[in-house]
């Protein structure tokens, strides 16, 4: 028995989580397409074996908002965010950097609605380390843990005083506080020594 030929080409079709308008390669999206699911996100870029695969956007949709609230423009892994890319999230944060299985994981930078930065190393949708440019002025160079500057790191005031050493909960632990006077104080425990 002859095995059934699916349409090859360009075409709109139904699939069972929304409709694709696009290449085709033996019923398969393959190559430049655009997928509107049922949830009413949409992707629109490239495809390999049915999955979103190369360069693309994908809208993310809010039942709720009745609108767009994210969007990510970048590289995609069979299926995934993965590589590098751009997303702007509804509350107006930006990420540009690279990606790895649907998370910020390596090198990238966040510019917050609130006029923050940090531009570091991400892993799993966290900061572990790198500089934060808090929109008070202050300036973090370190380690982070669970968004707060954890570990080792440098921490510089708009005073001009600055803080080198162990943080703990964003406040500095253990190490010495230098003043643009040229006074040194040693902290120890929180505490001024």
């Amino acid at each position: 028995m002859e095995k059934e030929e699916l349409f090859t080409g360009y075409g709109t079709c139904k699939i069972e989580n929304g409709e694709y308008t696009g290449e085709l390669v033996n019923g398969v999206r393959q190559g430049y397409g655009i997928m509107t699911f049922n949830s009413r996100d949409i992707y629109e870029g490239d495809w390999d074996e049915g999955k979103m695969h190369g360069v693309g956007r994908y809208k993310f949709w809010n039942k709720e908002k009745g609108r767009y609230i994210h969007s990510y423009k970048g590289q995609f892994n069979h299926g995934v965010r993965e590589g590098k890319g751009r997303m702007e999230y509804a509350n107006h944060d930006v990420y540009q950097g690279t990606w790895q299985n649907d998370y910020r994981t390596g090198d990238g930078i966040c510019w917050f609605a609130d006029g923050s930065v940090f531009h570091g190393v991400w892993k799993f949708d966290k900061m572990i380390r790198g500089v934060f440019r808090n929109n008070n002025g202050e300036v973090y160079d370190g380690e982070i843990k669970d968004g707060k500057y954890n570990g080792y790191g440098k921490l510089f005031w708009p005073s001009g005083n600055w803080f080198e050493g162990i943080f703990v909960g964003s406040k500095p632990f253990k190490g010495m506080m230098f003043s643009p006077n040229g006074n040194i104080t040693e902290f120890q425990e929180g505490k001024q020594l």
